[in-house]
C-alpha cells in the first residue's frame, strides 16, 4: 500500500477512507449493540442498585443531619482553619527569617546553610514523621526535575 501512495494513487486512498470508515461505522454500531445487550440483561440489578444507593444515601443524610455530628463537623471545620492560620503565620514568618539572612553580608554558601538550618527547625517542630517521610519523598521527585530550583519549606 505505502508504494500506491507514494505513486499519489487517489483511488487507492478512496479505497482505503472507504475501508476506514465503514470499520468505524461497524464498530459504533457493535459498540452500540453491545452497550444495548449490557442494559437489556441488567435491568434488575440496575434497580437493585439504584434502590441500595439510594437507601444509603438516605442512612447517610440522616446520619450527617444529626445535631452530634453536625457540632463535630464545626469542631473540624475549626481544627482546620486554626491549623490553616498557624500555617500562613508560620510562611510570612518563614519569609521575613529569609529575607533577613539574604541581607546579611554572608556569603551565598553560609546563607544557604542557614536557610536550611531554619527549615529543618521548623521542620521538626510541626511536622509528624509520617509528613516528614511525604515530604521526603516529594523533595526527591522534585530533584530529579529539570527545573529543580524550586524551594520548600521542607
Amino acid at each position: 500500500m505505502s508504494k500506491q501512495l507514494t505513486r499519489g494513487n487517489t483511488g487507492s486512498l478512496h479505497k482505503v477512507k472507504k475501508n476506514l470508515d465503514h470499520l468505524k461505522y461497524k464498530s459504533r454500531k457493535l459498540g452500540e449493540h453491545i452497550n444495548n445487550i449490557v442494559i437489556n440483561e441488567t435491568v434488575e440489578e440496575k434497580k437493585a442498585y439504584e434502590k441500595a444507593l439510594r437507601r444509603y444515601t438516605d442512612k447517610m443524610n440522616a446520619v450527617l443531619a444529626k445535631d452530634e455530628i453536625k457540632d463535630k463537623l464545626e469542631e473540624k471545620y475549626k481544627c482546620e482553619e486554626e491549623i490553616y492560620t498557624i500555617f500562613d503565620k508560620v510562611k510570612k514568618t518563614y519569609t521575613k527569617a529569609v529575607k533577613t539572612i539574604m541581607n546579611q553580608p554572608l556569603s551565598k554558601k553560609e546563607k544557604e546553610v542557614k536557610i536550611n538550618k531554619l527549615q529543618n527547625k521548623i521542620q521538626n517542630a510541626l511536622i509528624n514523621d509520617e509528613d516528614k517521610k511525604i515530604l521526603s519523598i516529594i523533595k526527591e521527585q522534585m530533584s530529579n526535575l529539570p527545573y529543580n530550583n524550586i524551594r520548600m519549606l521542607c
